[in-house]
């Protein structure tokens, strides 16, 4: 339901409508408490991703909430891989494990509201949290809606927010002062490309980007960018890959339809998680979790649950919420750091 009323108080209270806080949702709202979802953006929202649902992030959506809709789908609606390109210009494949069609192709606009919708939240879009404080036993979430300062209670408080998280920010600054932040940018071209539409291409070569360049093909749109350490200038990485994928994959660009962006942090790369305390915890990469070469949505989809589990458990039994998330969140966080390690050895360098 999207229903727009806010009630003065809630179970708990969950900031970002994306995967990591739609899973949350579902497990606590399954299990009867209520629950607030608020999102910044207006819903269907766009999110800077390359829209590729792995083989995890697959197996637990359809698990937790059902087949993904065709509307959510793009073309190609299915990906056999990955294709990396190191500098000398080979390639190697990293080939989906999945049924047989690969990986689903999605707009993450329509995919992210596909769970919202069904994650047994109440839904207030247009609506940010800007600071809370403990107020008793509850916390006092302050938002603003539409210009006017919302205040909301809740015992249980969930970032969900992404990179950037003001709960984070605001829960630990000593932390998040220690931060470095990375920009990534891409363009969606009207055009032609000879690179296969049917993978996901990674381009390693440090002349590219800090981190990697990718192209990929979204309802017949030429997507390509670069991601870069913040104080770099991005044009001068992003003209060179330009012109590479135009004189070595024959790119030729018509009209510009759409160009994003987005600040990340190096939280992933660095193994510094960032869970929570006590009744405030944090999810997908709000927390820091974000797998090698960006793909998120599966540590999202999979600490959103954990931290969903860890507070219904903390209502039934009084445990500590943080500690039990902490404790579940332990594999996860060794996969998302392995990963980076391995996305280095394959650059040949510090990627961020």
């Amino acid at each position: 339901m999207n229903e727009q009323y806010i009630n003065p108080i809630y179970d708990v209270i969950i900031v970002g409508a994306g995967p990591s806080g739609s899973a949350a949702s579902k497990a606590i709202s399954d299990k009867g408490h209520s629950v607030l979802l608020i999102e910044k953006k207006k819903l269907p929202r766009y999110k800077i991703c390359s829209g590729i649902i792995f083989i995890k992030s697959l197996e637990i959506t359809e698990k937790y909430f059902g087949t993904i809709p065709d509307a959510a789908f793009v073309s190609p609606p299915y990906l056999k891989g990955v294709r990396l390109w190191d500098s000398d210009g080979k390639s190697t494949d990293w080939p989906f494990k999945t049924d047989g069609k690969g990986a689903p192709n999605v707009w993450r606009s329509e995919y992210d509201n596909w769970l919202a919708q069904n994650s047994g939240a109440q839904i207030v879009d247009q609506c940010r949290a800007v600071g809370f404080k403990q107020s008793g036993d509850n916390l006092e979430v302050r938002c603003i809606r539409n210009n006017i300062p919302v205040n909301v209670k809740c015992r249980f408080l969930i970032s969900a927010e992404g990179s950037s998280s003001t709960i984070r920010a605001k829960l630990d600054p000593e932390f998040e002062n220690n931060l470095d932040k990375f920009f990534a940018y891409q363009n969606y071209y009207e055009g032609h490309c000879n690179l296969d539409p049917l993978y996901y291409h990674g381009f390693l070569d440090e002349n590219f980007g800090d981190i990697y360049a990718w192209f990929n093909v979204k309802d017949n749109l030429l997507v390509f960018g670069t991601g870069i350490k913040v104080g770099n200038k991005i044009t001068q990485y992003l003209e060179k890959f330009q012109l590479f994928l135009e004189e070595k994959h024959d790119m030729k660009l018509n009209k510009m339809v759409r160009k994003a962006s987005c600040i990340g942090y190096n939280m992933c790369s660095t193994n510094r998680f960032y869970l929570g305390k006590d009744n405030i915890l944090l999810v997908g990469e709000s927390a820091g979790f974000l797998n090698m070469f960006g793909e998120g949505i599966s540590s999202a989809l999979s600490t959103g649950l954990l931290a969903g589990n860890a507070v219904c458990e903390s209502f039934r039994t009084g445990k500590n919420a943080a500690s039990s998330y902490n404790d579940a969140a332990q594999k996860e966080m060794k996969y998302t750091s392995t990963s980076w390690k391995l996305a280095e050895r394959m650059a040949g360098r510090k990627v961020i």
